[in-house]
């Protein structure tokens, strides 16, 4: 289920280099929805967990496949990794 209040920040981080650069240096999903609430957006670091979800399964069989071996996909705003340290 969409969040018009995500959807919105988001569609105004992809419209603002500046934003996106402060977006891209959030160490985390609770840290990106704390910007979006310092911009008046209300929203949750599962909001975006979701909506997350929601994109990977729109994504085509070819796509799925793709990104299961590794390729970095962009179909959506942030890239998805498992970062193992």
């Amino acid at each position: 289920m969409a969040n018009p209040q995500l959807e919105a920040f988001l569609r105004q981080v992809k419209g603002d280099a500046a934003l996106l650069q402060r977006f891209s240096a959030c160490p985390n999903l609770n840290a990106i929805a704390e910007l979006g609430r310092e911009m008046g957006f209300q929203f949750t670091g599962v909001d975006l967990v979701k909506h997350q979800a929601e994109a990977t399964l729109r994504l085509s069989e070819s796509d799925l496949e793709a990104a299961a071996a590794g390729v970095e996909l962009e179909g959506h705003l942030w890239l998805m990794k498992i970062v193992w340290s």
